[in-house]
């Protein structure tokens, strides 16, 4: 061995340079050998351990239950105070707090208790529904107010400097205030500068404005003034003028009922000829007084005054709940917005979130891509890239299901909606009362739901002109039916508003039964739906013979130049499955029909269905159909038949829907208003009420014994059938001139030279028998022999 080989010897043992010899023998380092300290335990030279500890606990409590805690000992807090304020027996503790509060705020110490109880008390039940959420301008108003109430104390209570040792007044800050307003401004501006203040907290507790304040003074003084000027209840009642004026300027609630106009003869009903004029009624009686008409036609329709319509809408306050307020969750959306970026840059598409959109049930991050570098240089991520990481953002979200919009309309962002933690109920009274609402001017109008940036949507039902809801059981389509009826019933009268619904499950529709907005009461046997919607199309033509006669094009224009009004047909069907599977032949051509030609005369339908297929929502009713509901579905195929593309089925269920509008390029995400059993039968229980007290008035004519009915005349009350002439169908003289000549019968020969249906053709056998032109049906054959040929001769035998 070389000398130069045993001197390598040895450093090789050593191993490399800077490795400590002992790691080779298999030692323990020393640093490991070293004792360990308890957690807590301090060194020389470094800080405590006991606050960082402390601080990662506290990290650790998440901040719902920093809130909840906060809330009790605000709650418990209170109380302690207030119960010292009323005792004499105090602690050490209790009487320098006690003293200090009475020095400093006076009087105004009492309430201070009191807003500390209520304090945590909305802190602990901050989750419940109804519970008012306060706002930061109410807020600032309540303590400007109470300011402001303490300077008043001080100064009403002599403003003198021994006041505030004695706890009493305003305190040093009612006395500071004063004083520095006195001598600033004298007694003079200092009360114009209080009374402005107290104006200005006022009017942010209540949420109104100068101008709102000025229009209620206003109103105030001239109902105080009328009252004052109010003519004695002794003097005669003024009568109603001869003539009548329709105009579409007029709201609703003052268009004259139709059918008043022309004097009509009295039938077993008895009903009132137009000739009678109104009474006048006692003061005390609560009975509404008729309108006043005359037995002459009028002769001109724009001298005169329309009178007041006999019925009444409901206030809506009575009807619907108030909404209750969302939930926020600041906090947990900025922590979803962290984790989406991370998985995105994690899977090689980075991205940032520059918008998020807080809705009532899901949650819209608005992200941006990055750019990547690449071997051409620096390239946008693409939209497909992030559309395909659908699922691993789920996963990363803990999200039961997620759905990209890639982009959002408009907008230089994809929008990934992620369901919230709580989702807030949307109050069909919060969606009436908002603006988007109260923008439309049309009676047909109604709430849709919100969007998922929180903001109110709204439709207008005569734009579409007709609406398809599609969704499966539980998805909340009969919820989204009955707030559309809901709606409808609330802004128009019997006179304005008349409804034709079908409910082939007898549970859905069938509450709104004695309603004066029926023309029949719900129809729930599918063989009468057929003859219900042939009413329809033979109303839709005789308004266009009307339309024709006047020279007008629509309902809009023919009401504003006629009188009597015509009023609006909205036609619900709340399952078309089975009607086409009874009578797909007649149901899609009486449907497609009115669709495309019943817009002008002011008839609308609402189909709703269950089962989404190419069977029952076929391609010629989506053809005329524009407006459509889609709440969630099975599969993409449902989607694509009522959206003609998918999305349908990542949707969430319980009112979550996409709605596509007419003039929309696609469809809007929205959460659904919800209306409650409650408010439904309230609703009804008006309109009932309403049609009793209408129908029972006494008969303003010398005897008062006939009864009044203010239904329109020209609308039958009950499904009428379904051929009216006296001959019963106008094709069975046809038919019986047909079996004459070929001196035979049957079913399939009539619907072949006929080009009808089964059963009608059954009806038209069934109407020869009984007349005994043909015989009975004979064993083992359809064939039906001919027993009268009338004038004619039998045909002669081949």
């Amino acid at each position: 061995m070389s000398p130069q080989a045993k001197t390598r010897k040895p450093s090789s043992r050593k191993g490399r340079p800077g490795e400590q010899p002992s790691r080779l023998r298999g030692a323990q380092p020393k640093a490991r050998t070293a004792v360990r300290r308890k957690p807590g335990a301090t060194t020389p030279g470094n800080p405590p351990r006991l606050l960082a500890r402390l601080q990662y606990l506290w990290n650790r409590i998440s901040p719902e239950h920093k809130l909840d805690a906060l809330g009790v000992l605000l709650t418990l807090t209170g109380l302690a105070l207030f119960l010292s304020l009323i005792s004499s027996q105090n602690g050490t503790v209790s009487r320098a707090v006690l003293s200090a509060l009475r020095r400093f705020l006076g009087w105004g110490s009492l309430a201070v208790p009191f807003a500390m109880i209520i304090s945590g008390i909305w802190l602990i039940l901050r989750r419940v529904e109804r519970l008012p959420l306060p706002s930061t301008p109410r807020l600032i108003g309540l303590g400007l107010l109470y300011w402001n109430l303490l300077t008043w104390l001080h100064w009403l209570s002599g403003s003198g400097p021994g006041l505030v040792n004695q706890g009493k007044g305003g305190g040093w800050l009612g006395q500071a205030t004063l004083a520095a307003l006195l001598g600033a401004l004298g007694q003079a501006g200092t009360m114009v500068v209080l009374l402005g203040w107290l104006c200005f907290g006022i009017m942010l507790i209540t949420d109104t404005s100068l101008t709102e304040w000025a229009k209620f003074v206003v109103k105030t003084w001239q109902s105080v003034v009328a009252k004052r000027l109010k003519p004695s209840a002794h003097r005669p009642a003024i009568t109603a003028p001869t003539s009548q004026k329709v105009t579409e300027d007029l709201p609703p609630e003052f268009q004259p009922l139709p059918g008043r106009s022309q004097p009509r003869a009295t039938s077993t009903r008895t009903r009132r000829t137009s000739a009678e004029s109104t009474t006048s009624e006692s003061p005390s009686s609560s009975t509404p007084t008729l309108p006043a008409t005359t037995a002459t036609e009028p002769t001109s329709l724009t001298d005169s005054q329309p009178p007041p319509s006999p019925w009444a809408l409901p206030a809506l306050d009575q009807i619907l709940d108030p909404p209750t307020p969302a939930a926020a969750q600041d906090n947990l959306d900025h922590e979803r917005a962290k984790i989406i970026e991370e998985t995105l840059a994690s899977f090689g598409a980075p991205a940032h979130v520059v918008d998020i959109s807080h809705g009532p049930t899901v949650t819209r991050f608005g992200v941006e891509p990055d750019f990547i570098e690449t071997r051409s240089g620096r390239t946008r991520v693409r939209v497909s890239r992030i559309v395909s990481l659908a699922d691993d953002l789920a996963l990363a979200l803990a999200a039961p299901r997620i759905r990209i919009q890639a982009p959002v309309p408009g907008k230089h962002y994809v929008g990934i909606e992620v369901p919230n933690v709580e989702v807030s109920r949307v109050a069909l009274r919060e969606v009436i009362e908002s603006e988007a609402f109260k923008r439309l001017r049309s009676p047909l109008r109604f709430a849709l739901g919100k969007d998922v940036a929180g903001r109110p949507v709204a439709a207008d039902l005569a734009t579409m002109p007709h609406l398809l809801i599609a969704g499966t059981t539980g998805s909340g389509k009969s919820v989204c039916v009955n707030a559309i009826l809901t709606c409808l019933l609330l802004h128009n009268t019997p006179a304005d508003l008349r409804l034709v619904l079908v409910d082939p499950k007898r549970v859905e529709l069938t509450g709104y039964n004695g309603i004066p907005h029926l023309l029949t009461p719900v129809v729930v046997d599918t063989e009468r739906v057929i003859g219900a919607l042939q009413w329809l199309q033979r109303e839709m033509d005789a308004r266009y013979h009307k339309f024709a006669q006047v020279g007008v094009r629509n309902l809009q224009e023919y009401n504003a130049r006629h009188s009597p009004p015509l009023p609006y047909l909205v036609a619900v069907i709340d399952e078309l499955a089975d009607l086409m599977m009874l009578a797909p032949d007649e149901t899609e051509r009486s449907i497609t029909r009115l669709a495309q030609l019943a817009r002008a005369t002011g008839i609308h339908l609402i189909l709703a269905t269950q089962r989404p297929s190419v069977d029952v929502v076929t391609g010629l009713i989506k053809a005329n159909f524009p407006a459509r509901i889609a709440f969630a579905v099975a599969s993409s195929i449902d989607s694509r038949v009522i959206l003609d593309q998918p999305g349908a089925e990542r949707l969430l269920g319980r009112g979550d829907m996409l709605f596509q509008a007419p003039d929309a390029a696609a469809p809007v995400r929205l959460q659904g208003t919800f209306v409650s059993e409650a408010e439904i039968q309230r609703l009804v229980d008006y309109w009932r009420t309403a049609a009793a007290q209408q129908t029972t008035l006494p008969s303003p004519s010398a005897s008062g014994e006939t009864a009044v009915d203010l239904f329109p005349p020209h609308v039958p009350l009950k499904q009428g059938e379904l051929w009216d002439t006296e001959g019963g169908d106008p094709l069975l003289q046809e038919a019986i001139d047909l079996v004459r000549r070929e001196g035979r019968a049957s079913v399939t020969m009539l619907q072949r030279r006929l080009r009808i249906g089964y059963t009608r053709a059954a009806r038209l056998i069934d109407a020869m028998e009984e007349r005994g032109i043909i015989s009975p049906a004979l064993p083992n054959s359809p064939i039906r022999e001919v027993l009268d040929y009338g004038p004619a001769a039998p045909p002669a035998e081949d």
